[in-house]
């Protein structure tokens, strides 16, 4: 079989010795069932993890299993998806090479390879209904053919924004190759520190909401003062995977919209994100939706019973299509803010301590889910290609 994304590497997991997933979480049940599908029925012996009192005895019935126990079941020239938060990566690594493990591919929820991995699964549920599943270098490779002897004419000026925070973490990994990017500060009306020189908190904006909004303050920032024929918006830890020569070869294509490979929940992207943030916040969303956008319903739906969306409020599109996107959203999302807080004064919306600047985000998170909503509703009348992504860990 063929494979669109990362075919060598794929067959050469095939064809190892002995193929073992590292983790029994949330991430490991996630890549277990991806990878025991029947489009790649990989042949997974065990899961291992350093503690089994902690963790379940299968997952996705593979067998979980610790260090002591993999002593003469597990071989040391083994292959180990390290299936574990970003995180954790670090520590994982030292305990398995601590154990005589080397063949270590990480394999963590943000990695690039497992974006490609399920980039598989996802195109080939698409090709098995009838639909297209279609990728900005194929639709690009065509431009290059038509240009190879002239010249390269932009019939659009295109902008792509990488959001940036006061707060960022250092990067541990050259990004030069991404100096076609225009750095804009979230959230600069909640800090006197300056480290871009476009901010969302000049001309209109809502910087003031950035924890709540996260990277959506220099979306609406980029709605009210950006003119640019496409417009695109990453983050300084993920980047779309394209150059300088396709963004030239883009703003004169047909292409409409570039989006990300989707993420994949199981078993539903609605009970994933009950279980990981707020579920009150979800009902508003819906009665949002169904008050302010009532035909988006059925897609709605779709959306939520499915497997996969389009994460991270990342894209690249059309200004005609970012002006009637931002016009359907931002309605939304303010009744989601009014009405979240007041629907939890009965303590659903209650945080921990450990997670309170992370639920906090939930503006942010319901906004990926409604941006899935909104291009699979108008998938039929938008050309939609995939770009890889590459995440900085």
């Amino acid at each position: 079989m063929k494979y669109y994304y990362e075919n060598d590497v794929i067959e050469q997991l095939k064809k190892t010795s002995q193929l073992i997933v590292f983790g029994a979480g949330n991430v490991a049940s996630l890549i277990v069932e991806c990878l025991r599908d029947d489009f790649y029925r990989f042949p997974l012996d065990y899961c291992l993890v350093s503690d089994t009192e902690v963790n379940p005895e299968r997952v996705k019935e593979v067998p979980v299993i610790n260090y002591a126990e993999a002593e003469g079941l597990v071989r040391k020239d083994a292959v180990i998806l390290i299936a574990v938060a970003e995180r954790y990566l670090s520590s994982a690594m030292e305990g398995l090479n601590s154990h005589g493990y080397r063949n270590l591919v990480p394999l963590t929820y943000e990695s690039d390879l497992w974006s490609l991995l399920r980039g598989n699964i996802y195109r080939n549920e698409r090709l098995l209904k009838n639909r297209l599943y279609l990728t900005v270098e194929e639709e690009l490779s065509g431009c290059v053919e038509k240009t190879e002897n002239t010249k390269i004419i932009s019939y659009r000026t295109v902008r792509i924004y990488s959001v940036r925070s006061h707060a960022d973490k250092p990067l541990n990994e050259d990004i030069s190759r991404y100096s076609w990017e225009i750095p804009i500060q979230a959230g600069a009306a909640l800090t006197n520190r300056r480290i871009c020189e476009v901010c969302d908190n000049t001309g209109e904006n809502i910087s003031d909401k950035n924890k709540q909004y996260c990277e959506l303050t220099a979306l609406y920032w980029i709605w009210k003062n950006d003119t640019s024929g496409y417009v695109g918006l990453g983050h300084y830890r993920r980047h779309f995977e394209m150059d300088e020569k396709q963004l030239k070869l883009l703003a004169g294509s047909d292409i409409d919209v570039v989006l990300t490979i989707p993420i994949m929940d199981s078993p539903s992207v609605e009970a994933v994100y009950r279980r990981d943030h707020i579920g009150i916040d979800w009902e508003v969303m819906l009665e949002a939706v169904e008050r302010l956008a009532p035909k988006y319903m059925d897609t709605v739906k779709r959306m939520q019973s499915g497997r996969f969306y389009y994460a991270y409020n990342m894209f690249i599109m059309r200004r005609e299509i970012l002006e009637d996107y931002c016009e359907w959203l931002f309605p939304i999302l303010f009744y989601c803010e009014k009405h979240c807080e007041e629907y939890g004064k009965d303590g659903s919306r209650v945080y921990t301590l450990s997670n309170a600047d992370y639920q906090n985000r939930y503006i942010g998170f319901l906004a990926e889910h409604l941006m899935s909503v909104y291009f699979m509703y108008h998938e039929e009348e938008y050309k939609i290609v995939h770009a890889k992504k590459h995440f900085i860990l």
